[in-house]
């Protein structure tokens, strides 16, 4: 039972993790897309849409997946 606790204590511990975690990075990206390259008048003019917090979380995913800088380094 005490092992059991400790496991579901991680998974719940793991979980808000990832909550905070995509709060930290979906807000500021969907601000800076909403309020900095699609203003109102963008918007009026060209019919650019707002974007959702889903769709800036997942677009920093996407991003995080395509540029990642690689992190392995040989030494000589």
């Amino acid at each position: 039972m005490d092992t059991f606790l400790k496991i579901l204590g991680g998974v719940v511990l793991f979980l808000v993790i990832l909550v905070v975690v995509g709060l930290l990075v979906g807000y500021p990206a969907k601000w800076i897309i909403n309020y900095l390259f699609a203003p109102s008048a963008l918007q009026a003019v060209f019919g650019v849409a707002r974007i959702t917090f889903w769709q800036a979380f997942w677009l920093n995913i996407l991003c995080g997946i395509l540029f990642k800088a690689s992190a392995s380094s040989s030494v000589k």
